[in-house]
């Protein structure tokens, strides 16, 4: 066997592993981790048929040209005691060596936090699992099934909280799950030092594993050099290699953290990222990998295939990675269409995507069908992106009659004839340029018919993106529209190979409604700003702000509706404020910028008799809309009870225009657990005149007293729709390894 591997793979390349813990035995709740007696067989293949190297000698060979073929390393995580205990009596009797990266804050004492989560999921009753009053919703307990999607749920969720973040969530756990056992984990400074002494080579991790990405620059410098000053005072010896907690590239640590560690003192450091080194890799992102396979053979064969880079399972496999990866994108939102702020969830992905390996396709839809349009947003597209669009009309404003329309042409939207113009040039679209992979985004219904028609022609496998919950409780309120909406929801489930959504409780719902669904089909890639786009709208010159009458603006930016988002309450709030004498036309203005509906608006404002303070302004192109966000003094957001499991996109630009937000939401909702993370309270039930009273007032005095709060680094920087394609793009690696594709 040995020769026949080294026939198969004999390039010059660096494959390193990871490992967590080690186990005694398996463990459902931690699946992802070996038990001893699989750690000992792999590590019996690795002696036997690969050459395994120190980590830091293999790094000197690998940038001198001279690595062993099947060149191995193999690393732990963290810091567990399992690595002395169960993992270095094996390594010393096949003479393996290792590397262990240590998170120096739970030495001697502790546990991590997520293992924390495990053993509190461990002990919880059966029955329904409260966990509202911390925002992670409710969830049944029935069996270990259970447990483990709740454990992968809850650890997912957390992973991007700040440590306080964590601790609640912990506190709330071990609260309700009682006496938990939370033996100790990780390693003494004891068994470190004796690692050291037995030849294992020890790398820094930071002192308390946080997302670095989540730091401002000092807070994430701190973690990692004084984590690596304790460690060398334990070991006595100097430490040269580094990994990055999580490890994702711009989603957990990004260049500023890659200087960071070179700054320290290291020679290199790793992310979790698939795959090979070779001596072009830059040396603070190498890539280290988890080996997960369950038999001897198919975990040789990973190595194999992560060793080989290009080469794959067939010829066939081999040329398709060797040219570029496209994929197919559905979205019916998108530029010259102005009307919504889905566009720009579409337009991300498109612009980001080829930094990630992947070049869109787009099938849109003809101008003609949208009623607002604004081509300027275009230009932020690479001039080579390929844009195809299908005839499409708009049943009530082509074929209606004063807008009236019958429901039958309109089923199971306005726009489905682009459906039967859609999937012919698609198809032609996947004869041509072979995308790997197609997505299709709700709403409207008719991309995700789209989507589903092209996959089962093709075989393509496919990413159904969820923007919104196609069925809410009012909506649609039409039976029969409800009903064929139902029918493209189940079958978009079923036949998608992942369902993505923006916030976690819509993943929830539909895990709930789709019980028999595998839970990792569905993924939540949040929205969020577009960085190009603020640095364009920073180099507006605007006209100057007059200062000398101190007046209060507020903006709210985008569509507001009669139910949902409805501002009657607000109005008649800023009437009795006005009518206390507290506010008027000198020192506080509302600009409600292209609201929609503005003759119900207008009538509303009248009724208040708030012409002077509020003022209902037109649509203007979206470079110049963030700009405007950038010169007043507040922000406003509605998100009222229907919307409870939607977060508005545009949160996340408020929250990169560093301004204050005033909120009038449902406190139950999303959107009301995301502001209050980021650490922002100022607000109000939606409804409620009385309680937007008190605390406008509250947040007027917070304005004019400079006391407001503004989102800070960790919360911007984790806020990037860049950050949002590199997640979407991982998804489409990750299908079309996993899927067979029969086209």
């Amino acid at each position: 066997m040995g020769d026949t591997l080294a026939f198969l793979s004999k390039e010059t390349r660096l494959c390193v592993l990871t490992y967590h813990r080690i186990l005694e035995h398996d463990d459902p709740l931690i699946g992802a981790e070996p038990d001893i007696a699989t750690f000992s067989w792999q590590m019996r293949v690795l002696a036997s048929n690969f050459n395994v190297l120190p980590l830091d000698e293999a790094i000197i060979a690998l940038q001198e040209n001279r690595l062993p073929p099947r060149a191995v390393c193999i690393t732990f995580d963290d810091g567990y005691r399992s690595t002395h205990d169960l993992a270095l009596p094996i390594l010393k009797k096949l003479r393996l060596p290792a590397t262990v990266f240590v998170t120096s804050a739970f030495l001697d004492e502790g546990n991590m936090w997520n293992d924390r989560i495990i053993d509190a999921i461990r002990s919880l009753p059966e029955g329904l699992l409260d966990l509202q009053d911390i925002g992670m919703g409710q969830h049944a307990i029935h069996n270990m099934r259970d447990r483990i999607t709740l454990v992968k749920k809850i650890n997912d969720e957390s992973k991007y909280l700040s440590s306080d973040g964590r601790f609640a969530v912990i506190e709330k756990l071990e609260e309700l799950a009682g006496d938990c056992q939370n033996p100790c984990l990780m390693l003494t400074r004891d068994m470190l030092l004796n690692l050291s002494r037995e030849g294992i080579d020890i790398g820094g991790h930071t002192i308390s594993h946080p997302i670095l990405t989540k730091l401002n620059e000092q807070a994430a410098r701190h973690e990692i050099v004084e984590n690596k000053k304790t460690l060398e005072a334990i070991i006595g010896k100097p430490l040269s290699l580094f990994a990055y907690p999580n490890g994702k590239i711009g989603m957990d640590f990004d260049e500023r953290h890659m200087h960071m560690a070179q700054e320290a003192g290291y020679v290199a450091a790793f992310s979790t990222e698939i795959g090979s080194a070779t001596k072009e890799t830059n040396l603070f992102n190498l890539p280290r990998s988890r080996p997960w396979d369950r038999t001897p053979f198919m975990f040789q064969c990973r190595l194999l295939r992560w060793l080989a880079s290009g080469r794959r399972d067939s010829a066939t496999n081999t040329m398709k990675a060797l040219r570029e990866k496209r994929a197919l994108i559905i979205p019916f939102h998108f530029p010259p269409q102005s009307a919504s702020s889905g566009i720009q969830r579409s337009l991300s992905f498109a612009k980001n995507l080829p930094e990630y390996g992947w070049k869109p396709l787009i099938l849109s839809a003809g101008p003609m069908a949208y009623e607002q349009k604004n081509t300027s947003q275009l230009n932020q597209l690479p001039d080579d992106t390929i844009i195809k669009r299908a005839y499409a009309l708009d049943s009530k404003r082509h074929l209606g009659i004063a807008g009236r329309y019958p429901e039958i042409i309109a089923l199971p939207d306005r726009w489905i004839s682009w459906l039967f113009t859609a999937v012919p040039l698609g198809w032609y679209l996947i004869r041509r340029h072979k995308p790997e992979v197609l997505w299709s985004t709700f709403p409207i219904s008719t991309a995700h018919l789209i989507g589903l028609s092209l996959h089962r022609l093709t075989g393509l496998p496919w990413v159904a993106d969820f923007r919104d919950p196609m069925i809410q409780v009012d909506y649609p309120k039409s039976k029969r529209q409800r009903k064929m909406y139902q029918w493209i929801e189940a079958q978009t489930i079923r036949h998608c190979s992942k369902a993505v959504f923006t916030t976690h409780s819509a993943l929830n719902a539909y895990q709930e409604r789709f019980p028999h669904v595998a839970p990792n089909k569905f993924l939540v890639i949040e929205n969020g700003y577009d960085e190009d786009g603020f640095t364009q709208a920073e180099s507006i010159k605007l006209p100057a702000t007059d200062t000398s009458t101190q007046k209060i603006r507020l903006l709210h930016s985008g569509v507001l509706y009669t139910a949902g988002r409805d501002p009657s309450a607000f109005f008649e709030a800023i009437a009795a404020l006005k009518s206390e004498k507290y506010l008027d036309t000198n020192n506080f203005e509302v600009i409600l910028r292209a609201p929609g509906e503005e003759a119900h608006f207008i009538a509303s404002i009248s009724t208040f008799g708030l012409q002077d303070i509020v003022k209902i302004m037109p649509p203007i192109p979206y470079r110049d809309a963030l700009a405007e966000m950038l010169t007043v003094d507040g922000l406003l957001l509605f998100q009222g009870t229907p919307f409870n499991r939607q977060i508005p996109a545009k949160i996340y630009e408020y929250f990169r225009a560093r301004k204050p937000i005033f909120g009038l939401l449902d406190l139950t909702g999303d959107t009301a657990v995301v502001l209050n993370n980021a650490g922002f309270y100022d607000i109000a039930t939606m409804n409620s005149t009385e309680a937007i009273t008190q605390a406008l007032h509250s947040f007027i005095q917070k304005i004019r007293s400079g006391k407001t709060h503004v989102a800070g680094d960790d919360i911007v920087a984790a806020s990037s729709r860049k950050h949002r394609a590199y997640q979407l793009a991982e998804i489409f690696n990750d299908v079309i390894t996993n899927d067979t594709v029969k086209f």
